[in-house]
């Protein structure tokens, strides 16, 4: 009696067909949306153009033969662009049209849902990264002064005595003084990103001088492995940002 032949379960077969048609689904879901935002700009653009050519015939009987030599060469060119912009969209549409025909038959072979809700993840992380971006001056003034903040934190618990020292009762001292340094160093990275090298250097330096001025402190002293972890912490700091903007494309790509 021979024994009947071993299938692959449902479940491993969904997951082989999101992993062949997940990337797929987001590009095409990236497509179509790049298709809006140009349909969109290019249905502004065509606007302007019009109230533009609107502004150049006139109201007036007769205007069109008293037209003076530039309007008339604006006016040409202002056609020209406008017949450019009702080719694209044509093409535009067509694109749409083809595009959204593929997202359905991809949504017809029973993973549909699976697919719409990774893409609803997605378009909420790219619409906190748009957010992230448009309020980035804001963010860059706000980490400044809290990367300034938090240097007069730490030269003040540095230098103080140590019955004045601030500190986290359920932190062990070096994870205290290396996450102090990077969060001083992240802070500086966000609100100075051309000077990270120049800020990362004088950080060293400000690390070494510190400990150092804890000698002249009678109930301080500085060592070489507080040297170490403050360094860590601040070079684990800019690291981390460093990491962090390397993802943006891998979002914006979701």
């Amino acid at each position: 009696m021979t024994l009947p032949a071993r299938f692959r379960s449902l479940d491993r077969d969904r997951e082989t067909d999101l992993d062949r048609l997940g990337p797929l689904y987001r590009q095409l879901e990236q497509a179509l949306a790049g298709i809006e935002r140009e349909s969109a700009g290019l249905s502004r653009r065509l606007d302007e153009a019009r109230t533009r050519a609107a502004a150049l015939l006139g109201n007036e009987d007769g205007i069109y033969f008293e037209r003076e030599p530039a309007d008339e060469a604006r006016l040409v060119e202002a056609e020209a662009q406008m017949m450019a912009a009702f080719r694209r969209l044509e093409q535009l549409r067509a694109q749409r049209s083809m595009l959204a025909a593929w997202r359905t038959e991809i949504e017809d072979t029973g993973i549909g849902g699976a697919l719409r809700g990774g893409t609803r993840a997605s378009r909420w992380l790219s619409r906190l990264v748009r957010l992230v971006r448009a309020r980035m001056a804001a963010i860059r003034r706000l980490s400044r002064v809290s990367g300034w903040a938090l240097m007069l934190v730490i030269v003040y618990a540095t230098l103080s005595g140590i019955e004045q020292r601030p500190s986290v009762s359920w932190l062990i001292p070096d994870l205290e003084r290396g996450l102090a340094f990077l969060a001083a160093a992240a802070a500086f990275a966000i609100g100075y990103p051309r000077q990270r090298f120049l800020i990362f250097a004088v950080g060293l330096a400000a690390v070494i001088s510190l400990e150092l001025a804890q000698n002249w402190s009678p109930t301080r002293h500085g060592t070489i492995h507080d040297v170490w972890i403050k360094a860590i912490g601040l070079g684990l700091g800019f690291a981390l940002v460093s990491g962090v903007e390397r993802l943006k494309p891998s979002a914006r790509s979701l």
